[in-house]
């Protein structure tokens, strides 16, 4: 089964108007999640938690690539 969690957050990007380029960027997470299957019906947090072995949601960073 895949479920999706959305994070509610912000991207903020850099522009050096002397380089003319973006220089980078970051993403700044919200406490805000939400959890759907796969064909987006929603789920609960709870529901999710419920079909990890350890009972607790496991830690994926946000990883960004840098411009």
């Amino acid at each position: 089964m895949i479920i999706n969690k959305i994070t509610t957050g912000f991207v903020i990007q850099s522009f050096d108007t002397d380089a003319q380029r973006w220089t980078r960027q970051s993403f700044v997470a919200g406490d805000q999640c939400d959890y759907e299957l796969e064909d987006g019906t929603p789920m609960h947090s709870s529901d999710f938690e419920e079909r990890v072995i350890s009972k607790q949601e496991p830690y994926l960073p946000f990883d960004m690539v840098q411009p």
